[in-house]
């Protein structure tokens, strides 16, 4: 995907469409995703209008790896003025996006756009929906976890065990157990 040249961040709104650019591309003089940061649209004006502490998903385009993250907006946005807009400290989990895999019963595809993962304890990961479940999946089915937070990091992605089934539409927590323990 190409981003404008002078675009340093990419803010979309968690409503189930991952990359949906829903908030616009943003200048910001930040690289530390850990600090409170203070985006300014691109364009004339922010793309929608959203409410403060209303979550959104930045991606951090100009840090390795263009990492992805949950912060809360600490003001309203505008559709008429080009207003910076601060963003308080970053959500403490990571971003995930889930896929299944291509298998005899399911053809590969996402089966959660957005959703908060727990910290990753032994091979057990949690995962708190941020939109819809795209589809309905038994218990154990195997799913690809993309931590979108960490992109690199071997260790918070790769294949999972969902613990429980899945229903389409809902917005359940799952936990998922890692194939690979430690890989």
């Amino acid at each position: 995907m190409s981003h404008p040249p002078l675009a340093t961040h990419m803010v979309s709104l968690p409503d189930g469409k991952r990359g949906n650019n829903a908030l616009g591309y943003c200048t910001s003089l930040s690289v530390h995703p850990e600090r409170t940061i203070t985006l300014t649209p691109l364009g004339p004006a922010w793309s929608r209008w959203v409410l403060r502490g209303t979550k959104v998903v930045v991606k951090w385009l100009k840090v390795a790896g263009q990492p992805e993250c949950l912060h809360v907006l600490d003001g309203e946005t505008s559709t008429t003025s080009r207003l910076p807009r601060r963003l308080l400290q970053r959500v403490a989990q990571d971003i995930v996006t889930i896929r299944t895999l291509d298998t005899q019963h399911s053809s590969a595809g996402v089966a959660l756009h957005y959703g908060c993962a727990s910290a990753l304890i032994g091979n057990i990961l949690a995962v708190e929906p941020l939109g819809p479940w795209q589809c309905a999946l038994p218990a154990g089915s195997a799913v690809e976890i993309v931590n979108l937070s960490n992109p690199g990091d071997r260790f918070k992605n790769g294949l999972y065990g969902s613990q429980s089934s899945i229903v389409s539409q809902s917005s359940a927590r799952v936990t998922f157990l890692k194939d690979t323990p430690g890989g």
